[in-house]
C-alpha cells in the first residue's frame, strides 16, 4: 500500500504512512478538517451513514471531503518539490 500522504513510498507495515513526517502531516490535516468543519452538519452524521442526515449535513460533509482532498493535493505539491 502506498503512503496516504505522499503516495510515492510504500507505507510502513501496519500503517497508512511511510514516515513520522508523513504521519505528522496527516494528523495536522485531520486537525484542520476538524477545526474548520467540526460538526459536519449534525451530531451523528458519520454514525448513521447519512440515513437521517439533513441536507445541510450532507453538504457540509461533501465540503469537508473537498477540503481534505485539496489539503492533500497541496501537501503532495510541496513534498514533490
Amino acid at each position: 500500500m502506498k503512503c496516504q500522504v505522499c503516495k510515492t513510498k510504500e507505507a510502513r507495515e501496519g500503517s497508512i504512512v511511510c514516515s513520522d513526517k508523513c504521519n505528522t502531516i496527516r494528523l495536522k490535516i485531520l486537525s484542520l478538517v476538524n477545526k474548520y468543519t467540526p460538526t459536519h452538519g449534525c451530531d451523528n452524521c458519520w454514525g448513521d451513514l447519512h440515513e437521517t442526515c439533513s441536507l445541510k449535513c450532507i453538504e457540509e460533509t461533501e465540503r469537508a471531503r473537498e477540503f481534505t482532498t485539496d489539503l492533500y493535493s497541496f501537501i503532495r505539491i510541496i513534498l514533490n518539490n
